[in-house]
């Protein structure tokens, strides 16, 4: 690790080996106790935190995973195959191991029967622009639970490669589609994030292109939920000189980072209302960090700091506030595609590290009938949860655990 101050390099605290193709998509799941990993062959790994090994493994496409998402009790995944999946994988499933936990990397065990999750939903969704998909909570549900069960899925059109496609789950229903500006040849796609301003409620989408420009658009209030969506552009601005590789928002979502194949990282503010449409927006802040192709960009849920993976094989983390370079961490030999942050779990009464978590750890080391192996087991699980993971994924199909800041 390269830092201010004479301190040794930082090593992995784990390697995580069973992929035999390049790790492109990496998600913790379960408040920390999983980790979600997905490689271009489409294989789909669930690694259990606590003891560093597969709890579940399938193969869930026929091309390169592009994107993972969680939900409730679903693995999101997408991939070159131009399908979109939503598989259950349940907490009981996991560690009741009914499912097939078997690497990639055994011997023999390629077109082989296994035991998958439940396959919620397959739906058609574009990947001819190598980007992945954005997903957020529905907000216009009957109520709290119908929204919890109902999520707006944001790909690349099939047709119009700079166009977005919005779908409806559970219904698979296309809703919406946000057409490329006809004025601007921005090319195609390349990243894309969805969620609701926090302040007026709106349905929010950024999207980052391949000519180096990113967009904000809203979608316009609604007077019933019947009618057709429309969208309001709301910022427009080139950070980059090259195509955008990744984006990711504060957890505020009055800021958004970029990276692209040039060397620059992008900080801008996102705006509430619409603005003059005949100025582009300057980034609030740039860094050219003189390494390019920062191929993945995560933001930690603190909003303190933010990871990136590099073609380089190296991955690099930045303060939020001013875009400096805090760490530089080397183990991987090939590059790095993909990074995730664990959530920074409260110690508080009331925000226990996992469903069972706490409780059961202290039941367990009161009750003498239960055995002093299940006990450790169980604080060993509270402690992978409450550990400030960083995962990072490789070419070389490693997927290296860093517990650093």
């Amino acid at each position: 690790m390269s830092s201010a101050g004479n301190l040794p390099p930082a090593t992995p605290a784990f390697i995580l080996r069973g992929h035999t193709a390049p790790v492109h998509a990496l998600q913790f799941y379960k408040r920390n106790a999983y980790l979600v990993s997905g490689d271009s062959e489409g294989w789909i790994v669930v690694w259990r935190l606590a003891s560093k090994r597969p709890a579940a493994c399938w193969q869930g496409h026929k091309g390169s995973i592009l994107g993972i998402k969680v939900w409730e009790n679903r693995v999101i995944t997408h991939g070159r195959d131009h399908k979109l999946r939503a598989w259950q994988v349940t907490e009981a499933s996991l560690e009741g191991e009914t499912l097939d936990a078997r690497l990639p990397a055994e011997e023999g065990l390629h077109g082989t029967e296994r035991e998958q999750p439940w396959l919620l939903h397959s739906m058609e969704v574009s990947a001819l622009n190598f980007c992945a998909f954005a997903m957020c909570i529905a907000s216009n549900a009957g109520s709290a639970e119908d929204a919890e069960c109902q999520a707006i899925i944001a790909a690349p059109n099939a047709l119009d490669s700079g166009g977005i496609d919005f779908f409806h789950l559970p219904s698979e229903r296309r809703v919406s589609v946000l057409p490329a500006d006809p004025q601007v040849k921005t090319g195609m796609v390349m990243a894309l994030d969805l969620f609701h301003q926090p302040e007026t409620g709106l349905l929010t989408v950024i999207s980052g292109y391949e000519d180096g420009r990113t967009m904000v658009h809203q979608r316009k209030p609604m007077a019933s939920p019947e009618e057709n969506w429309k969208w309001e552009m709301i910022l427009v601005s080139r950070p980059h000189s090259q195509p955008v590789l990744s984006l990711d928002t504060l957890p505020s979502k009055d800021f958004y980072f970029t990276s692209s194949a040039d060397a620059v990282i992008g900080k801008l503010a996102i705006p509430t209302s619409n603005f003059d449409s005949d100025k582009n927006i300057k980034p609030a802040k740039t860094n050219n960090t003189k390494h390019a192709g920062q191929q993945d960009l995560k933001v930690r849920n603190d909003g303190k700091i933010f990871a990136t993976a590099g073609w380089d094989a190296r991955i690099r983390i930045y303060t939020t506030k001013t875009l400096k370079e805090l760490a530089v961490l080397k183990w991987h030999q090939d590059g790095c595609y993909s990074v995730a942050y664990a959530d920074t779990l409260s110690l508080g009464l009331h925000e226990m590290p996992s469903e069972a978590g706490h409780d059961q750890a202290l039941m367990a080391s009161r009750n003498p009938t239960n055995s002093a192996l299940e006990v450790i087991r169980q604080q060993r699980s509270i402690k992978a949860q409450m550990t400030h993971w960083l995962a990072a994924g490789g070419k070389d199909g490693k997927i290296s655990l860093w517990n650093i800041y």
